[in-house]
């Protein structure tokens, strides 16, 4: 799944595409900034984690099946487990006031939002409203730090340390001359994929990207009901769609544009629709605000509101997206190339975490490998985002607790034999 979140908040409440670079130093922190400011406090339970079990895993292959006593390793990985929740119920306490921030910051933007303030200002909103738009929001909240709250239930922390520890053990007794590359597979799987939240259904996924989207939902509910509930109480009769440089395809012909309440409806249930120009489209199956959609809904009227991007301007970036670039004799729209760059993100913070897993366990050729693919993996990024003209985000690759190590890539060069040298 693309890394999407980031995009989103740069957006939201702007309008703005990535070209547009990032907020000016100074004021206050931007809502991308306090997004940040959540998730690393539990991203340094994620390095926790992994350090503990790549040391642990270290620690099995390194003895010999006469000296391995079953008992004290289950009694020093339970040590752990017990250290690692605990962490994580710290994490969500801290990272709960700054929830509270960032949703706070996301309603008052929406109050300041031009297509209300004239409206506002001409028809201020009864105490009723605002208290039930304030409400909405701090239910939202409270919804989303108590599933941060319950992360210590639903990450199956215990589960992966077990898999893991059987698997140096097994590889362990095995002995014969590859068990210490399975011992090291061992740790690059346990860095690789990081400490795992799984949901009622079976399906797993990693902590950080876990809390990322649940913060990252939350404020866009806040967002787009906030906007709602006020454009109710004004008797807005119409709906905005926000626009992005780079949209999916399904999406682009009709973001940026303005819909009658009734014709939106008709979009978001797959029907044909109309947009307040009388430009006809045929139904999608994706409704907007769902299933990784990036835009958002936000009331409009047609005597206080202003459309936010014209005609020419999506008819430009429509333009731009489908022309596109080439990589590696490859062509991409600008869509394709920024969904590329967002995995290639994803690839290089897994590869970072498998490193320190390999620092953890003191294995320095793993450490070596992991160094080498990171490198790959940046001059790819740095290829793809000169080839689409995205300014390059090395923050979205950060990992708190890296430390490159210097390698010698392997050479391409042929012999005279026409062997790779």
């Amino acid at each position: 799944m693309p890394n999407s979140s980031m995009d989103y908040l740069n957006w939201l409440g702007h309008g703005r595409d990535e070209s547009q670079g990032p907020d000016p130093p100074g004021g206050p922190l931007t809502q991308e900034q306090q997004l940040e400011r959540v998730l690393q406090h539990f991203e340094s339970v994620n390095k926790f984690f992994i350090q503990k079990v790549a040391a642990q895993i270290a620690r099995i292959g390194e003895l010999i099946p006469s000296t391995m006593h079953i008992v004290e390793i289950m009694a020093s990985m339970n040590e752990d487990i017990a250290e690692i929740n605990a962490r994580i119920a710290k994490a969500a306490e801290m990272a709960t006031a700054d929830l509270y921030k960032l949703y706070n910051q996301t309603l008052n933007e929406e109050y300041e939002s031009p297509r209300f303030r004239r409206a506002l200002e001409e028809t201020p909103l009864p105490d009723a409203d605002r208290q039930r738009i304030e409400n909405y929001t701090k239910y939202v909240a409270r919804q989303t730090a108590g599933a941060m709250q319950n992360l210590s239930n639903t990450t199956i922390q215990s589960e992966q340390y077990r898999q893991a520890v059987d698997k140096a053990i097994v590889a362990t007794n095995t002995g014969g001359a590859d068990y210490k590359s399975m011992v090291r597979e061992t740790i690059r799987e346990v860095g690789q994929a990081g400490m795992q939240v799984q949901y009622p259904s079976g399906y797993h996924r990693r902590l950080d990207t876990a809390v990322r989207q649940n913060v990252v939902d939350g404020a866009k509910q806040i967002t787009q009901q906030a906007s709602r509930m006020i454009g109710e109480a004004l008797d807005y009769n119409a709906i905005e769609l926000s626009a992005h440089l780079a949209s999916a395809p399904d999406h682009e012909p009709v973001q940026g544009r303005v819909f009658l309440l009734e014709e939106f409806n008709k979009m978001q249930a797959g029907e044909d629709f109309t947009d307040a120009e009388g430009n006809q489209y045929e139904g999608f199956r994706r409704p907007i605000g769902e299933w990784n959609c990036m835009h958002l809904v936000r009331s409009f009227d047609t005597e206080y509101s202003k459309r936010r991007y014209t005609n020419e301007q999506l008819a430009k970036w429509a333009e731009d997206n489908a022309d596109g670039c080439e990589i590696n004799g490859k062509h991409y729209t600008l869509y394709e190339a920024r969904q590329r760059l967002r995995q290639i993100e994803t690839a290089i913070r897994h590869e970072k975490d498998a490193a320190i897993a390999a620092e953890a366990a003191g294995d320095d050729v793993l450490r070596e490998q992991c160094q080498q693919r990171i490198n790959r993996l940046y001059e790819s990024y740095r290829q793809t985002a000169k080839a689409s003209g995205f300014k390059p985000r090395y923050d979205r690759a950060h990992v708190d607790g890296f430390k490159a190590v210097k390698v010698k890539e392997p050479s391409t060069k042929k012999t005279g034999k026409g062997k790779t040298a």
